[in-house]
């Protein structure tokens, strides 16, 4: 049965995400320097903020907190017709039913396989960092946006240090803020969006970026008092509260 209900509205909610400790997601290096950086941060070549213009600001890309938030997901949630969770299910690989939750929310894995997939709801933009993070990297930062940290090996037998690398880390107390946006369509339940809320509060207590099991990218998620609700037909803009989102959005 093909997908015929309307599109109800569209629901556009800020999140902040703030650095807990050492953040990391990989970027690439456009040259390779003798005693330079092994492994930078992603960057984005031009940046401005109230008119002032920067080069090479770390941010957060959409699809990193997309991906971390839905594999996280898929490790605790179980279809009504399997018994095991879904990341179980599909050997290691995102969902690929087209029915649960998790697809309706985040898109079907290889959706060729699927003859009539879901419409996806969700919508990550890119996080880029406040002004307030601009101004403390500038005050606290001898250079750039980023801290650069020494890692090594220990020799088991020697115990002395082998093999040392560079690691490119945003310096915790950084906030980087950006919309998570859900199309809203007639019939769907509030349980969708409480699958999104319930995904980002296992993320505060997981890790973001990468080398999560040496202590890098605990962050927590800073949720709005008030959110943007579009419905249609009118498609006015109206703000109402983050916590009566069910009864403003849902329930109607």
């Amino acid at each position: 049965m093909s997908f015929d209900r309307k599109l109800k509205g569209i629901l556009k909610v800020r999140y902040r995400i703030k650095v807990k400790t050492g953040l990391h997601i990989g970027g690439s290096k456009e040259s390779i320097e003798i005693g330079g950086i092994d492994n930078v941060v992603v960057k984005i070549p031009r940046y401005e903020i109230n008119g002032k213009e920067l080069r090479n600001v770390p941010y957060i890309p959409g699809s990193s907190l997309k991906g971390k938030v839905r594999s996280l997901l898929e490790w605790v949630e179980i279809p009504e017709d399997k018994g095991k969770p879904i990341a179980l299910e599909w050997g290691g690989e995102p969902c690929q039913c087209g029915k649960c939750n998790v697809c309706k929310l985040f898109g079907v894995h290889k959706a060729k396989n699927i003859e009539e997939p879901e419409p996806v709801r969700l919508r990550f933009e890119d996080f880029y960092p406040t002004e307030e993070t601009i101004n403390m990297w500038e005050r606290v930062l001898e250079v750039g946006f980023t801290e650069l940290k020494t890692e090594n090996i220990i020799n088991r037998i020697r115990g002395n240090a082998e093999h040392p690398r560079h690691m490119e880390r945003v310096i915790p107390g950084s906030v980087f803020e950006g919309y998570i946006t859900m199309r809203v369509f007639e019939g769907d339940g509030y349980a969708l969006f409480e699958l999104l809320d319930k995904g980002l509060r296992m993320l505060e207590d997981d890790y973001l970026g990468g080398s999560g099991s040496r202590g890098y990218g605990r962050v927590e998620i800073i949720k709005p008092d008030k959110v943007i609700w579009k419905e249609l037909p009118e498609y006015k803009e109206q703000e109402i509260d983050y916590a009566k989102i069910e009864d403003k959005v849902f329930k109607k």
